[in-house]
């Protein structure tokens, strides 16, 4: 998990760095800000790939388009081999330095091409416009909020709270949705002023104009009916295929490999594949519960965790969760919140 913000449009570069410092937790091992003519933009790092090399943002050749984001791209190696082919030169092996070179060959169709869980920030100099796009399931957040003709963006909204001049006022519409819904939906959030762009959407920012947001993408079901003549068996066997394809894109790292093992059967099935698949052992963690704090049948998770751990060979951990640590715990949670 990494942590983008900055800004678009007219501003002081420190307030882009304060908002990226609000963002340590989510990476702890490099930050770094880059800023120029009407934009600034940083990040927090978790290093997943090219772990010497791959701070960012990072740019093109010319340092005309810069790029950050929170997120992996599981398609990298071959977006990577396509620019090179194509005569651009790449200097490290992470992934989001695809971005910029996939900007200059798409445009602002780029997000297309990236197979991923990404929230990214890019910024054209040349052209003084800059870009929000989202992942198509909107695993990675993205809010941005527009003041004193800039357009600010983070990956949590706390960091936009560092705005100066910011009144922090409740979104009444927001808070009935999530008397209804118990959750903010998009593209609403708590605070008025302050929005999370929709999963599939890219944002397009440009200096004295409304931001324009629009959807890339759209979930298309034309092929489903193919498989209403196939055989149950078939069935099973393609939805095998196409989850081995999901999860071997998810072991790309340069860093051990974790998985959440609740005892279910989704974690379950996707750590027996990754344990099939993967060359090096993986690590598996379960959040287990104290006898005095849980209710009755909550030990059947541990119970199938352990089997799943022992019998494809995890490097197994158990964490466990008791009603004392809570009041300890509790301002730790609401941090980690920035909405109900």
């Amino acid at each position: 998990m990494c942590g983008i913000a900055g800004r678009f449009g007219p501003g002081a570069d420190q307030v882009v760095r304060e908002m990226v410092g609000v963002l340590a937790h989510r990476g702890p091992d490099d930050e770094y800000v880059v800023s120029g003519k009407s934009f600034s933009i940083g990040a927090r790092r978790l290093s997943i790939l090219d772990l010497p090399g791959g701070r960012q943002p990072v740019s093109n050749e010319r340092e005309t388009v810069w790029a950050a984001q929170n997120g992996e791209i599981y398609n990298f190696p071959d977006l990577r081999e396509k620019l090179l082919e194509r005569g651009h030169l790449l200097r490290t092996h992470c992934d989001t330095e695809v971005l910029p070179h996939l900007y200059e060959e798409h445009g602002e169709a780029f997000p297309k091409e990236i197979d991923g869980m990404f929230a990214v920030a890019l910024w054209d100099a040349d052209k003084q416009v800059g870009f929000l796009a989202r992942d198509r399931m909107g695993k990675k957040p993205l809010y941005y909020c527009l003041h004193d003709g800039a357009l600010y963006f983070a990956s949590e909204i706390k960091s936009l709270l560092r705005i100066p001049g910011f009144e922090r006022r409740l979104n009444l519409d927001a808070l009935h949705q999530f008397l209804s819904l118990k959750h903010v939906p998009h593209p609403l959030s708590i605070f008025k002023g302050i929005q999370m762009l929709p999963p599939a959407h890219i944002l397009k920012y440009r200096a004295g104009q409304e931001p324009v947001v629009r959807r890339y993408w759209n979930l298309d079901f034309a092929g489903a009916s193919a498989s209403a003549d196939m055989a149950e068996e078939d069935i099973t066997e393609r939805l095998l295929v196409l989850l081995r394809q999901g999860v071997q894109r998810r072991l790309l790292s340069d860093v051990p490999i974790g998985f959440f093992l609740s005892g279910g059967i989704d974690s379950s099935l996707s750590t027996v594949l990754a344990a099939e698949l993967s060359t090096t052992k993986i690590k598996t963690f379960t959040l287990t519960y104290s006898s005095d704090s849980t209710t009755e049948g909550k030990e059947e998770d541990r119970r199938w965790a352990r089997w799943v751990a022992e019998r494809y060979g995890t490097e197994h951990h158990e964490e466990t969760i008791q009603v004392a640590n809570f009041p300890d715990n509790l301002r730790r949670i609401l941090g980690a919140f920035d909405e109900p």
